[in-house]
This record gives C-alpha cells, structure tokens and sequence, in this order.
C-alpha cells in the first residue's frame, strides 16, 4: 500500500481512499527498503529467472534459494562472532607474553 498524498488543489474523495489514509501505516511502509533488498540479493546470487516450469516446482525452488540464503546470513554472522573471539583471545596471549617477557 502506497502513502496517500496530499492534495492542495482537488480533494479526491472515496471510499478506498479514505480507507487507505485511515490503515495506513507509516513504521510498516518504511520496511519495504528490507524486503527489496533481499529480492535484489536473492536475483544477483541466484539469477532472475526459476529452472522450474509447474507452479509447485517453482514454489519449492524459490523455498530453497530463501534457506540458501538465510543458511548463508547465519554462517556469515558466526563467522564473523569467531574472528572477534580469535581476536581478542590473540590480543590477550599477546599481553600475557608481553609481561613474562618483561618479568624475565
């Protein structure tokens, strides 16, 4: 659903209008930016095209380049988890072998 527009010159009155300035809802409209984003990954990873030809081939096609996908977000955020941890965990051997070697 699209935001209705204000209009200075000509009130446009209807129905549906009115119905759609009154459900309308801002905090909803502005997570489109989130949905187009993903369909744009999901087309340049897995093009824009499906393999299959029937409805339900292409349903369980679609299903599975979105577990693709989300299996590929989780692995990347723990992968990035683990650098973090190796990071800090070399940081604090770093230290350690700095102090014995100045005790030494």
């Amino acid at each position: 659903m699209k935001p209705v527009r204000e209009r200075t010159r000509k009130r446009i009155s209807g129905k549906y209008r009115r119905r759609n300035l009154a459900e309308f809802d801002e905090e909803i409209y502005h997570q489109r930016n989130l949905v187009e984003k993903v369909f744009s990954v999901l087309k340049r990873r897995f093009g824009e095209s499906l393999k299959a030809r029937r409805y339900r081939s292409q349903v369980k096609e679609i299903e599975v380049k979105l577990i693709l996908y989300n299996l590929r977000m989780v692995m990347k955020k723990s992968v990035l988890v683990v650098l973090v941890e190796e990071f800090y965990i070399a940081k604090k051997m770093r230290s350690v072998n700095v102090k014995k070697m100045r005790s030494a």
